[in-house]
């Protein structure tokens, strides 16, 4: 009797220094991860919040995309930098979905819709090919790095300056479907010169090729790169200084 007198204050006390009954080192997914955006949906499935937030998104993601090609275009020589401005205009909203939802899947059903979207806009598989890539890429470097990072760095929790690095890291990734709007300059270029020429007339097609000879992707790689960058670091400050305060991160 007393053997099971003392379990059950041994017991008692234990209760009683954790009301909860479970510790953080048992159930992991009661500490707090600090780099995480406040409010962020995480777990494995994707629910209709996520749904929500994903069309929501990237409707605005489009709108803010089409403002930065349409400046471009306007420019004589500014078409080679309309993955940069759609990169420095479009990551905020973007970003916005990623503090909505860490859950995998949200980023890449937003490459889908986006892929559909730029299928019927431009009729260039090429930016529904590298739309889908760029997505699925971004989702991964999002959720599954950023996890993998938290499981094995400071306790399972991730700094502010690391979560960021993965944000940017994946933003930067995600803006890289834009290389796809000016593929068919270098792969089939003749065929497609033919067929702009036909479409817009010679001089068209002759500027254009003008603007991207065969030697400028690596160029329209980085600076694809560059503004999907720049545009996370501008976003992940209105995070900060406004959307969270307004409640809309």
């Amino acid at each position: 009797m007393s053997t099971i007198e003392n379990k059950n204050q041994q017991q008692s006390a234990q209760s009683a220094g954790n009301p909860g009954g479970v510790t953080n080192a048992t159930n992991p997914t009661n500490a707090t991860n600090p780099g995480e955006p406040a409010g962020a949906l995480t777990g494995t499935r994707l629910g209709t919040r996520d749904y929500i937030a994903i069309g929501v998104y990237t409707v605005l993601y489009f709108v803010m995309i089409s403002i930065g090609a349409l400046i471009t275009h306007l420019i004589p020589v500014g078409m080679p930098f309309a993955g940069f401005a759609c990169g420095l205009l479009g990551t905020t909203p973007l970003l916005l979905l990623m503090s909505k939802s860490r859950r995998f899947g949200a980023i890449s059903i937003m490459g889908i819709l986006l892929a559909l979207l730029m299928g019927v806009v431009h009729g260039n598989y090429y930016t529904v090919a590298t739309s889908l890539v760029a997505a699925i890429l971004a989702d991964l470097i999002a959720t599954k790095t950023g996890r993998a990072t938290a499981d094995t760095a400071n306790g399972g929790q991730t700094s502010a300056r690391e979560s960021h690095g993965i944000t940017l890291a994946a933003v930067s990734v995600f803006n890289l479907w834009s290389i796809g709007m000016f593929l068919p300059f270098y792969i089939g270029r003749a065929t497609y010169l033919q067929q702009l020429s036909a479409r817009k007339g010679a001089e068209y097609a002759g500027r254009l090729a003008g603007l991207f000879p065969t030697w400028t992707l690596p160029a329209v790689i980085v600076l694809g790169l560059l503004g999907g960058l720049l545009g996370g670091l501008i976003g992940l400050a209105l995070l900060r200084r406004h959307f969270r305060r307004a409640g809309l991160a």
